[in-house]
């Protein structure tokens, strides 16, 4: 078992709750529920009584608790990274936008002598994790100076962004000035932090203050462009998920692209086996760069 679980483990024990751990481990709920099964597996028995959402200590939590924290401890006392192991390590990369997080997935690992995960979070939470060496490389567009931190001289991708727009918008936001299109319904994932700053980044710079339409996830968004009901503002990678016949997508000016970069702390330098991993990133990215330039036809520029 790796000691990250533990960490899951006691700090949900902390608050006696998934969401609050969540918070503070800037871990997702799925993931943070799916680690504490398979913890549970490994041990043999449950670690909480579950009253539907609610959880509380069993007896076998309650008496693995004070090792438990023990362990961790000790571990941050050596600067033993909480999520590695020893027999083959693993390496973490924090990505602060969702949609490289997707893309990494579709690039998997094969080095049979360690393997990468990617972990989702917001910019300043992931680089005070690679401070802390809670993670090994960070992937933000935040620019940071920290005596600490290195950062890739040149951006690993400079990401397009682009609006989807029902087809027959095509007469009106072609010819479309900044008022008419704030007349527009914007449309936006209500529980996704990074859409809702990269809608307002594009009505910023247009100088506009549209209506916004809250949805809970991308098949709402599907949905909405198709009846006509607004537009959406979405990283060029992302097309491939909107991608249909009556959806048209308009490239937004070069000046709302978004460059990100591969951040390392600097101690790290000699950690066994990091520099297959960064080489490993960047070719990723690389990749995902060329499918992004590989934009489907239906595609014109916003003037």
């Amino acid at each position: 078992m790796s000691i990250e679980k533990l960490e899951y483990f006691y700090v949900i024990a902390k608050y006696n709750s998934l969401s609050k751990a969540s918070q503070e481990l800037f871990v997702g709920i799925s993931s943070l529920s799916s680690a504490l099964k398979s913890l549970e597996n490994e041990l043999g028995y449950e670690l909480f009584t579950r009253y539907g959402k609610k959880l509380m200590l069993s007896e076998e939590g309650k008496e693995i608790l004070p090792f438990v924290k023990r362990i961790i401890e000790e571990a941050r006392k050596i600067h033993f990274p909480l999520y590695q192991r020893v027999e083959r390590p693993t390496f973490k990369v924090g990505v602060s936008e969702s949609v490289f997080l997707f893309e990494a997935g579709e690039y998997p690992c094969t080095n049979e002598a360690y393997t990468i995960t990617y972990t989702h979070a917001a910019p300043l939470a992931l680089l005070n994790q690679l401070k802390q060496k809670e993670v090994d490389l960070v992937i933000t567009n935040s620019l940071v100076d920290d005596p600490q931190l290195e950062r890739t001289p040149l951006p690993l991708i400079r990401s397009k962004i682009v609006l989807a727009a029902n087809s027959s918008m095509i007469p009106a936001l072609s010819q479309a000035t900044p008022e008419s299109l704030a007349k527009l319904p914007f449309i936006v994932l209500s529980d996704h932090l990074g859409h809702q700053q990269l809608t307002q980044r594009m009505t910023d710079y247009f100088q506009i203050a549209p209506e916004y339409l809250y949805c809970q996830d991308s098949l709402g968004i599907h949905k909405w462009l198709h009846l006509q009901k607004g537009v959406c503002v979405i990283h060029a990678i992302e097309k491939e998920w909107l991608a249909n016949e009556w959806v048209h997508f308009f490239s937004l000016p070069p000046a709302l692209s978004l460059e990100y970069y591969l951040y390392k702390n600097k101690s790290n330098s000699e950690l066994f086996g990091i520099e297959e991993v960064e080489a490993h990133v960047k070719q990723l990215f690389k990749e995902i760069a060329r499918k992004e330039n590989d934009c489907p036809e239906n595609v014109s520029s916003y003037n």
